[in-house]
């Protein structure tokens, strides 16, 4: 799959997530028709049916593009000499201040759900919340 594809899984599932009420009935018909082979045209086509779910996907597509794209670039600092020298921090420290290591992966996360599981669910939205939540707690587990 290309990245373009997984990003618009992501910020397809993690709309979905963050809808605080479940799915009109006539739009999870429409999800419950979606079987285990559907294509990213499908993902498009639903999350248009919702327009709460299309402003969450469109804030959520806009934010792993830009995060994608910054992450491809590394760290953007030209090296200053003078600033160098008289500089006393550790660069470790200046480094781990950003860290989000701690974080759970929402990439991992989405790829281990069984997306047409949670299509055809009588509640996607609540199906996705317990799924992602499941995933996180059994993450925090390993740890």
């Amino acid at each position: 799959m290309k990245d373009t594809q997984n990003e618009i899984l992501e910020a397809f599932f993690l709309a979905l997530y963050q809808q605080t009420e479940p799915l009109l009935a006539n739009v999870q018909l429409e999800f419950n028709k979606t079987n285990k082979n559907f294509k990213i045209s499908d993902i498009l086509r639903l999350k248009d049916l919702h327009p709460p779910l299309l402003a969450a996907y469109k804030e959520n597509y806009s934010f792993l593009k830009s995060h994608s794209s910054q992450r491809s670039k590394g760290l953007e600092r030209k090296p200053n000499p003078k600033a160098e020298k008289n500089n006393n921090i550790n660069s470790e420290s200046e480094n781990s201040a950003g860290s989000n290591d701690d974080l759970p992966d929402v990439s991992k996360i989405i790829a281990q759900i069984d997306k047409t599981e949670i299509l055809q669910a009588v509640n996607s939205v609540q199906a996705i919340k317990d799924k992602i939540l499941s995933l996180m707690a059994k993450g925090l587990d390993h740890e």
